[in-house]
C-alpha cells in the first residue's frame, strides 16, 4: 500500500513538472513557456535586465509573443526596432475604406480614420454686420459639422484652439454683401491673444453687390488658404473680417441658382 502511495506521488510530481515545465534555448533559466536567449548572455538564474533581453525571444502561457522583452503585453510586442514587410507593394489599399496605423503613446498599433480625424469645418453661424471701415471683426461660426480631437472651438468667442503642434492648413471663404465696387475685402487669421496676422488675404470687389431682399441675398465672394504653423498645444487662433467700408458678412447666399452656406472655414492637419 505505501509503495503505491509513493508512485501516484512520483506520477503526480512528474506530471506536474511536465505541466508547468518552460523551455529555454541558450539560457538554464527560462523566464517564459518558450524563451530564447539569442546572444546566450543571459544570467544562469534570476530575470535578465533589459539589455540582456533586446536579443531574446519569447513566448507566454497565454500566446503573447516578446520580441526583445520577456513580458510581452500584447500578442506581439516588439521592445524596440523597426518593423519591415517585403514585397508589400503588391497589396494595394482602398481609398475611404482602409484606415492608417498609427503608434499610441506606449507604442501599441491602432487604426484610425485620418482623414475625418484631422478635418476641422465649420459654417458661419449667422450674417454678420461690419458697421465700421477697416474694423477687424472676429467671425463667429457654429458648431463644427466636421472635427476631431485635434480641435476645441468656442462658439461664443470664435477661438480655435489647437490641442496638437504641428502644420495645419486653413481655407477660410467669405462672403461680402451691401458693398461696392473696388472695395477692399479682407479675411485673416490671428492669434490669441492678438497680435500680428498669421495669414491674410485681400480682395477687391468687382462690382457693386446687388441690395440685400428676402429672396436675394448674393455678395462678393472671396476666399483664402494658407499654412499655420502651431508651436505648441493649447495654441489659439480666430478668423477675422476688415473690409475698408461698412459691410455684412453673409452665413448663407439666395439667388436664382439655388441656396445655401457661403461663409466657412475648413483646417486640416498636414
Amino acid at each position: 500500500m505505501m509503495r503505491k502511495k509513493i508512485l501516484i506521488m512520483v506520477k503526480v510530481f512528474a506530471f506536474s513538472t511536465l505541466y508547468f515545465a518552460q523551455v529555454g534555448i541558450n539560457t538554464s533559466a527560462p523566464q517564459t513557456t518558450f524563451h530564447i536567449d539569442g546572444a546566450k548572455d543571459n544570467p544562469t538564474s534570476g530575470a535578465p535586465t533589459t539589455t540582456q533581453q533586446t536579443n531574446d525571444f519569447s513566448v507566454t502561457n497565454t500566446g503573447q509573443v516578446g520580441i526583445g522583452t520577456t513580458a510581452p503585453t500584447e500578442k506581439l510586442d516588439v521592445s524596440s526596432g523597426n518593423l519591415r514587410v517585403r514585397n508589400i507593394n503588391s497589396n494595394v489599399g482602398v481609398g475611404g475604406t482602409d484606415r492608417v496605423v498609427v503608434a499610441d503613446a506606449n507604442g501599441v498599433l491602432k487604426t484610425i480614420d485620418f482623414t475625418a480625424y484631422s478635418l476641422f469645418h465649420a459654417r458661419l453661424a449667422a450674417d454678420q454686420n461690419i458697421g465700421s471701415a477697416a474694423s477687424i471683426v472676429t467671425l463667429l461660426f457654429a458648431n463644427p459639422v466636421a472635427t476631431s480631437p485635434f480641435y476645441s472651438y468656442n462658439t461664443s468667442t470664435g477661438v480655435l484652439t489647437f490641442n496638437q503642434a504641428g502644420n495645419y492648413l486653413v481655407t477660410l471663404q467669405a462672403s461680402f454683401a451691401d458693398i461696392s465696387a473696388g472695395a477692399q475685402l479682407l479675411l485673416g487669421i490671428r492669434p490669441v491673444p492678438d497680435s500680428n496676422y498669421l495669414g491674410r488675404g485681400s480682395h477687391y470687389a468687382g462690382a457693386t453687390t446687388p441690395a440685400l431682399t428676402a429672396s436675394t441675398r448674393i455678395g462678393e465672394l472671396m476666399n483664402y488658404t494658407t499654412v499655420i504653423v502651431v508651436p505648441t498645444a493649447g495654441y489659439q487662433i480666430r478668423f477675422t473680417a476688415a473690409p475698408n467700408e461698412a459691410c455684412t458678412v453673409l452665413s448663407t447666399e439666395m439667388g436664382p441658382t439655388g441656396n445655401g452656406n457661403v461663409t466657412n472655414v475648413t483646417v486640416q492637419k498636414i
